[in-house]
């Protein structure tokens, strides 16, 4: 089993899970005691974060996650964007980077390249507004341009 990293969101309440840098659960200290494990669509609970270490091999990191930083020099968690990113989050239900365009927007963008099925075709997309996402069925995110070209052949190759 990899050993997964977790890094303090919240002081003594929030942690995001990583496995080789990529984001795989989230660990929530609950108000009547006890822990809860999320990955995926699976929630387990647990009384200690000793019993919940042991169990998912989880270390737990001195570095703290920066969830809501001012702006970003065109990356937001590694994926490219076009300019500044403000309020830059890791949307968890989903696994993909949201952020906006300015610091009092209230519209948010996806991170990276997405592959989107728009009227029965595939296309692709750079940095889509969320609510698109949130419309359409999507494959990504995707760091690099060639990586959501190559899955855009392979979902029109196979008719998908």
């Amino acid at each position: 089993m990899n050993e997964l990293i977790a890094k303090q969101v919240v002081k003594n309440k929030y942690w995001i899970v990583e496995s080789d840098g990529s984001k795989v659960a989230t660990i929530q200290a609950v108000d009547n005691g006890g822990y809860v494990y999320v990955s995926n669509e699976n929630r387990e609970k647990f009384n200690t974060i000793k019993l919940l270490t042991k169990v998912h091999n989880v270390k737990f990191s001195r570095e703290t996650v920066q969830l809501f930083s001012k702006s970003t020099n065109g990356f937001v968690y590694e994926y490219p964007v076009t300019g500044k990113a403000y309020n830059v989050m890791w949307d968890i239900k989903h696994k993909f980077p949201v952020y906006t365009k300015t610091s009092k927007s209230k519209s948010f963008f996806c991170a990276g390249y997405y592959v989107i099925l728009l009227n029965d075709v595939w296309t692709e997309s750079f940095c889509p507004k969320l609510i698109s996402l949130n419309r359409y069925k999507f494959y990504g995110p995707y760091k690099t341009q060639k990586e959501m070209l190559e899955q855009l052949n392979f979902l029109e190759s196979n008719g998908k």
